[in-house]
């Protein structure tokens, strides 16, 4: 679950989402690549919807490079479509995986 929620609460985006992940990765040296497509269902901004989005990247066993994260092009549905934009996926030093992304919506109407 996404943190937040319609009008209001911890963020602007509340909902679920199912991920196909796959990686080429080394226990012992801790480097590898993941690539992922994640499609996203619930609220943004107090729309409703959902979309589908693709994230990557690289990690020689402390940093992360070659990242990539986009919104798939008229993945969008409901109040969410039309949809565009980027972001990223930041580490914390305990590993939790926080996404961000800048995106745009169409105006609502």
């Amino acid at each position: 679950m996404w943190p937040g929620g319609p009008g209001g609460g911890d963020g602007e985006v509340v909902g679920r989402s199912a991920t196909l992940f796959t990686a080429a990765f080394d226990q012992t040296t801790g480097v590898g690549t993941y690539v992922a497509m994640e499609s996203f269902e619930g609220f943004l901004c107090g729309r409703s919807g959902s979309f589908s989005f693709a994230h990557s990247a690289t990690t020689s066993g402390s940093d992360r490079t070659a990242e990539f994260f986009t919104v798939v092009p008229t993945s969008g549905t409901g109040e969410l479509a039309g949809i565009h934009g980027a972001g990223g996926i930041t580490v914390d030093g305990e590993g939790t995986h926080h996404i961000w992304f800048d995106y745009e919506l169409p105006t609502a109407g």
